[in-house]
């Protein structure tokens, strides 16, 4: 099992043994080289600071660590450069924090109060450095952003740095965190209906004219910003599902980031289904022309970003064998007679926006309509050949809205769903 253990501020240690970028300025003692043992994933891999800020910001990866290429990195994190003609463990520290937005309290180790805050943390540990970088490093080595038994990595220091300030992975926590159901069912139950008059617009009228059967809205402020290469998207509507399926990654000794998106469900209402539930925080019903009645209920999107592109190929097999219902485990009165995690589904949903190894997955489209916040979106998944019928709706329907067919690959079971081809 996955070594449990979380840091309550950062979570966990960037700084892993293994990575090393020596540099000069806090004196003889900057960095001691000890041997660490760790059988967790290795913090640097676990971060992908490289991939990361690559895929996201541009920075050309496998540059060696001088001044020029740092502040390069800086400047494309949108921070502010190293002044000077020296790059030292100091001046980075300096200009991560303040990245980070954690200026003003690193200043404070100045504060009156306590004026020689700074010089104690550094002291304690044995660091001199100059004075204008002194309350920077020890701030850093408070929140262990620096830690002097550890090899200090640029690349992984500015991405947590970045994420931070909110520009990096936005997650829960991670399958190892010993505290990640309660994370996440506080986020769950969190969650309530929104909607956007703009885009309910354009997917009633998708609705209405049997384009589509359903939609779901998003809110662009609960993006994970994962890396594609590592993550899948698992969507659903029990809670208790989502909770038990990181308990399930957990006993299988895989690790991942974990962040829970609110989706908003969108889908016609039939007569023959009896009386609909009562509205709730959850869930609102809409009438529309005709009295058809339209569905507005809170579900999730659970984004993970698995550590290793060989555990993202192992969900496929364990949603298979735990969390999908087939007609060998149904009884005559419908009741699960096999061991599956509660709520499972007949035909489950879950998608990688990069190729898998596996070939049983198949593309799909996702058709992403945006209001013109650009902050909320509609999503509906059709098979390529259905989705410029999409496109016809909503240029006719809505043509000052933007539109984009995005290639997913979507599991075998619901691609059956949207085909017809089989109801397991």
């Amino acid at each position: 099992m996955v070594a449990k253990r979380r840091n309550r501020f950062l979570r966990s240690l960037i700084l892993a043994a293994g990575m090393c970028c020596l540099l000069t300025g806090l004196g003889s003692a900057t960095v001691v080289h000890a041997a660490q043992t760790d059988t967790r994933t290795d913090t640097a891999d676990r971060y992908k600071a490289e991939e990361y800020l690559s895929a996201y910001y541009g920075v050309e990866p496998g540059q060696a660590m001088t001044l020029q290429t740092v502040n390069g990195m800086i400047e494309a994190l949108g921070g502010r450069k190293i002044e000077g003609e020296v790059l030292s463990d100091g001046a980075v520290l300096m200009a991560g924090l303040q990245l980070a937005g954690l200026d003003e309290l690193a200043q404070s180790y100045l504060n009156e109060a306590a004026p020689d805050k700074a010089d104690r943390v550094l002291g304690e540990s044995g660091i001199t450095t100059e004075d204008g970088y002194a309350p920077y490093v020890a701030c850093a080595m408070d929140l262990e952003l620096y830690r002097k038994d550890r090899p200090f990595d640029i690349k992984s220091f500015l991405y947590r740095c970045l994420e931070i300030s909110g520009r990096g992975r936005r997650y829960i926590g991670r399958v190892s965190d010993d505290d990640l159901m309660e994370a996440l069912r506080s986020r769950l139950d969190g969650m309530i209906v929104f909607d956007n008059d703009e885009l309910s617009e354009v997917g009633t009228a998708l609705l209405l004219q049997g384009t589509v059967t359903g939609f779901g809205l998003k809110y662009s402020g609960y993006d994970a910003h994962f890396l594609d290469a590592y993550t899948l998207r698992y969507s659903h509507s029990d809670y208790r599902h989502a909770i038990q399926l990181v308990g399930l990654l957990c006993s299988e000794g895989i690790d991942a980031y974990i962040q829970a998106e609110p989706k908003i469900s969108v889908y016609e209402y039939r007569p023959m289904w009896g009386t609909p539930a009562v509205p709730s925080p959850t869930l609102m019903i809409r009438l529309t022309e005709g009295d058809r009645c339209l569905c507005y209920s809170v579900e999730y999107d659970l984004m993970i970003e698995f550590d290793t592109a060989e555990d993202r190929e192992r969900f496929h097999g364990l949603i298979e064998a735990y969390a999908k219902k087939y007609d060998d485990r149904v009884g005559l009165s419908g009741n699960v007679t096999a061991k599956l995690l509660a709520g499972s589904w007949w035909q489950p949903l879950y998608s990688s926006a990069t190729p898998m190894q596996n070939g049983e997955y198949q593309v799909m489209i996702d058709n992403v309509i945006y209001d013109k916040t650009g902050m909320y979106s509609l999503h509906t998944f059709t098979l390529p050949e259905d989705a410029p019928a999409v496109a016809e709706v909503v240029a006719r329907t809505a043509p000052e809205l933007k539109t984009s067919a995005v290639e997913i690959h979507v599991n075998p079971a619901f691609v059956r769903y949207v085909t017809g081809e089989d109801h397991q």
